[in-house]
């Protein structure tokens, strides 16, 4: 002023003035609500308690509990030692990583035997030991009728099963957040009794694990369960009981037969089950073996003899346990000036329970097998035992089939000079049959060519292969019923063939039988290791015609399937006619001579490829089953926890309060451009990176106004936020799902799977950047 004084402050003036708000620690600034410690308890002890009752729930399908303990105390060590972990501060993978180790550790203590170092360290012994227990394993639970006892191999399969399952959940749960994912393991465990027959669902087991799910659920999401939960969970158990109960679960489940493991099991008289076998689907390798005959042959497993009208059945023989396989007598009928080729078969039996051998026919010797099997009365084509079965066996097979010349042929055709009687009896044919029979072979000159005739008839007229017709018409079965409405229908499979064949045969006065075994298989390998594989697919059954000089002639009446013999041709000799002079038996080459000509031990696999069977390379065991379930476990996982870690920091952000919730939503949008590839440069501030991102909304195919605007008002919204002091209330969480689904709307959709499944923000996020992170 004028006079100098100097002038008096008032209160506002004198007030002192706050100083700018300074911006956020950029790193930092972010708070996060810490997961509750008994949160974090119980949600692995409910995860625990959801493993172990779904695991309790397989006790129809092993004996004792020792292994459910096994089990359960894996899962407590792997998730306890993870939560332990996490309880002295490490974060969650490193808590992972120690209930992983230690998983590993008690596992191997459990299995080792005491090849491991300290117990615990595993060795080369360990890994070679490990091996061994998994071809137990497999023998037990192919072989095996549940409830199956739990021998060392089948413990080790399970403890390493449920620890790769609780390894995983602990990733999920933790690691992911997403605790509630972890229900899609034990649903996988509940479901198994299901699928095994002759085993009981344990329902108070089922119901218990349910009800630790939904609980799971409660606790990680914090909302208690509402009614309409708890009906969604009863009903859940109630439709899973429906489903078991009603429908049929054993038509997808492996072949079986007598007794209820996996496989193929076959019983007194395989041809009563054959076309359920082949409709079940589900083909497992059940042998594979090596021949020097280079088409292959059939395997037969037993001869059918008895026709009662209703069924095929096998001759009712006793076993005479002095009918060892070192004496097995030539096959009855060939003459010794008939040709006759020699061939060897080494058989290796896989998935296969059966009390007949499969085996190449006629077979001269068979070695590899102990005192217990045994021919079955005087043909030496069939062998089998009363008290051992043929799985996991391996023998060696040589076999003389005949290979006759025409001049052979033609020598069989007169009188037969046995009593072929049994072979011959068949009572009550619809006379409809016998016309047929009749009509069919008018033109044949003699006994052999109305029998290729009859073949001929089946595989060249307007016969078609099905498997299912037969149930559709009716008459599954190998009765004369099946067999009239068969050549009605003119559709069926091999069982329908056969039996019409061997029927219209016997009212024709030619002896026959029905044999049922294998088909040739599917050749596997290359050079050297070429070999066959036979599935269950390629069970089959044929009938066998008797000529005296020839013995049991196979024929391949079945449309589709194999080639007959390239002898079966007609002849066109009275037989009346004196038949020429036999050639003189040519001599038989040796196994080690490889032969051309079609094996006679049963029709030959050729040009025409079977309808029914598919190529199947080696035995899908069931260790592998479990080690490829696991392994697909653990790639699921890896594929769901980055989009399951995204997710939950995506809803923690969105869902953020004061003072960071604009901030929260702002690294958001920030992260979702990373993934999408669009971020805005590093160290941008908020408005440079505000204006970065409106460019890529404007530069889209059709511009979305509103999520610009919504990208505007966020920014704004950040600004006072930080350097206002003034709190964002909840729009700011719809704004950014606005932008963020406008981001992804512009952005094209294998970047979209990326930022999915991969998301780069996991490694590099605006919490960890400067600049554009705000």
């Amino acid at each position: 002023m004028a006079d100098g004084t100097a002038p008096r402050r008032t209160a506002a003036s004198s007030a002192s003035v706050s100083p700018s708000p300074r911006p956020p620690d950029r790193v930092s600034s972010a708070r996060r609500r810490p997961t509750s410690p008994t949160t974090g308890w119980a949600t692995s002890l409910l995860v625990w308690l959801t493993l172990a009752a779904s695991l309790a729930s397989l006790s129809s399908l092993f004996q004792g509990a020792g292994w459910w303990f096994a089990g359960a105390g894996v899962a407590a060590v792997v998730l306890g030692a993870s939560l332990g972990s996490r309880a002295l501060g490490a974060g969650p993978v490193l808590g992972w990583l120690a209930g992983l180790l230690s998983g590993l550790l008690v596992t191997s203590a459990l299995v080792s035997g005491g090849t491991a170092v300290l117990g615990v360290v595993p060795t080369a012994a360990t890994l070679q030991r490990l091996r061994d227990l998994g071809d137990q394993a497999t023998t037990t639970i192919v072989e095996g009728t549940a409830p199956v006892e739990v021998q060392d191999g089948l413990l080790a399969v399970l403890v390493a099963a449920v620890l790769g399952v609780a390894v995983v959940s602990d990733l999920v749960s933790t690691v992911g957040r997403l605790p509630g994912l972890t229900g899609a393991f034990p649903a996988v465990v509940l479901a198994v009794p299901s699928f095994v027959p002759g085993t009981a669902v344990r329902w108070p087991w089922v119901v218990l694990a349910v009800l630790c799910w939904i609980a799971l659920l409660a606790v990680s999401t914090g909302r208690r369960p509402t009614r309409a939960t708890a009906a969604g969970g009863v009903a859940a158990v109630g439709v899973a009981a429906l489903l078991t109960a009603v429908v049929p679960f054993g038509g997808v489940a492996p072949l079986t037969g007598v007794g209820t493991g996996t496989g193929l099991a076959t019983g007194v008289n395989p041809v009563v089950d054959l076309g359920d076998d082949l409709r079940r689907g589900a083909p497992v390798t059940v042998l594979t073996y090596r021949s020097s005959d280079a088409e292959g042959t059939y395997l037969k497993l037993v001869d059918l003899v008895d026709f009662s009208g209703r069924t095929w059945s096998p001759a009712d023989a006793e076993i005479d346990p002095d009918d060892g396989l070192e004496a097995i007598p030539d096959a009855p009928g060939i003459a010794d000036g008939t040709s006759r080729r020699v061939v060897s078969t080494e058989v290796q039996i896989g998935a296969l329970r059966s009390p007949y051998l499969p085996v190449p026919v006629p077979p001269q010797t068979i070695t590899g097998l102990d005192d217990g099997w045994s021919f079955v009365d005087q043909s030496g084509v069939t062998v089998r035992s009363t008290n051992e079965s043929t799985q996991g066996l391996d023998y060696t097979v040589e076999s003389r089939p005949v290979d006759p010349s025409p001049e052979q042929v033609v020598a069989a055709l007169s009188d037969q000079g046995t009593d072929m009687s049994t072979y011959l009896s068949v009572d009550g044919v619809p006379q409809t049959v016998t016309d047929l029979a009749a009509e069919v072979t008018a033109d044949a000159a003699n006994p052999f060519d109305a029998a290729v005739a009859l073949q001929d008839y089946f595989r060249d007229g307007d016969f078609t292969y099905s498997e299912d017709t037969p149930v559709d018409e009716g008459y599954d079965g190998n009765g004369l019923d099946a067999v009239e409405r068969f050549l009605e229908v003119k559709s069926g499979y091999c069982v329908h063939f056969a039996s019409a064949m061997a029927v219209m045969a016997r009212t024709l006065g030619i002896p026959s039988r029905m044999a049922v075994g294998f088909l040739p298989g599917t050749p596997t390998g290359f050079g050297d290791d070429t070999a066959r594989a036979v599935s269950s697919d390629d069970l089959h059954t044929w009938p066998e015609l008797y000529f005296e000089g020839l013995g049991w002639v196979p024929f391949e009446p079945t449309v589709g399937l194999g080639t007959p013999q390239s002898y079966l041709q007609e002849t066109g000799v009275e037989p009346t006619a004196d038949p020429t002079a036999p050639d003189e038996a040519t001599p038989a080459p040796t196994a080690d001579e490889p032969s051309a000509a079609p094996s006679a031990g049963g029709p030959t696999a050729g040009a025409e490829e079977s309808t029914g069977a598919s190529a199947r390379s080696g035995t899908a065991g069931p260790v592998p089953v479990v080690g490829g379930t696991l392994g697909l476990a653990v790639l699921a996982a890896l594929l769901v926890v980055p989009s399951g870690m995204r997710l939950a920091r995506r809803r923690r952000r969105l869902t953020a309060s004061p003072p960071d919730r604009a901030l929260g939503a702002w690294r958001e949008l920030l992260d979702t451009a990373l993934d999408l590839g669009v971020a805005p440069s590093a160290g941008a501030t908020p408005a440079v990176a505000a204006a970065a991102l409106d460019g890529v909304l404007r530069a889209a195919a059709r511009p979305d106004e509103e999520a610009r605007r919504a990208l505007a008002s966020l920014a704004t919204a950040l600004e006072a936020e930080r350097f206002g002091a003034d709190p964002a209330d909840g729009r700011v969480a719809d704004d950014a799902r606005r932008v963020l689904g406008a981001l992804r709307a512009s952005s094209p959709p294998g970047r979209r799977v990326a930022a999915t499944l991969a998301p780069r923000s996991l490694v590099s996020s605006s919490e960890a950047r400067s600049g554009a992170g705000a």
